[in-house]
């Protein structure tokens, strides 16, 4: 606070005239934003596909600190006089959250599996050991991150005995990146048999539109996802 009283004291006096007549009519704007029922004009953005029944309070824990405190703090951030701004209103969600609705004892890419070694590019790369990363929420989709994803764990998959009539080998070597969730359902979420023929791949615009929000093409859920999504409401 000393240093922000020395920055606040070294302005001219037109301009801390200007921050004040800012900050009131920053409080006004904010006390009719967090009004009940305003919650969707202060969010980041729309919610996620199978969040719209969700509410903040849900995900979210309070920031730390006062609203006020908050309030200010973000202000001086913005006009240049704090150098780092607090969370306001809510802190962001993370894994604790995410799998209070969301775990699978069947998870076939647990967020826990790549905390270790071996995945240590690949948290670099895309974070994957944070929902998040890939499920990016308020941007109005089921999944945030590039199609693309698995390239940056199984450049070197190889079968013995491989069941698809193009190798996963030449698949790699092709860089046919695309072609992995044309096969595989990356959480096991769903009853599926993975197809042999690659002519029988999901294409890169279903798998999009899955992505997007729409319907899955992976087939029907399997039960304990069912049991464990208690929050859902909408189709995966």
């Amino acid at each position: 606070m000393p240093a922000l009283l020395t920055r606040w004291k070294s302005l001219p006096p037109e301009q801390r005239s200007a921050y004040r007549w800012g900050l009131i009519v920053a409080a006004i704007a904010a006390a009719v934003l967090l009004l009940p029922g305003r919650e969707s004009w202060h969010a980041a953005g729309p919610h996620n596909v199978g969040h719209t029944n969700v509410e903040c309070s849900e995900c979210h824990a309070p920031a730390p600190g006062s609203f006020a405190g908050q309030a200010v703090r973000n202000l001086l951030h913005v006009v240049g006089l704090a150098d780092s701004a607090p969370h306001f209103i809510y802190a962001p969600a993370g894994n604790e959250q995410c799998l209070a609705c969301h775990e699978n004892p069947d998870d076939r890419h647990p967020v826990a599996k790549f905390l270790e070694p071996e995945f240590t590019k690949a948290r670099q790369a895309i974070g994957v050991q944070s929902c998040v990363n890939c499920h990016q929420e308020h941007l109005g989709v089921r999944v945030s991150v590039t199609r693309r994803v698995c390239q940056h764990c199984h450049q070197d998959t190889a079968l013995s005995d491989d069941p698809v009539d193009i190798p996963h080998t030449t698949l790699i070597s092709d860089q046919r990146w695309e072609t992995c969730l044309g096969c595989h359902d990356f959480h096991g979420n769903h009853e599926r048999d993975v197809p042999k023929l690659m002519s029988e791949v999901l294409t890169e615009e279903q798998i999009q539109r899955y992505f997007d929000g729409g319907l899955s093409p992976y087939g029907y859920r399997r039960l304990t996802v069912i049991q464990t999504m208690r929050l859902h409401k909408d189709d995966l």
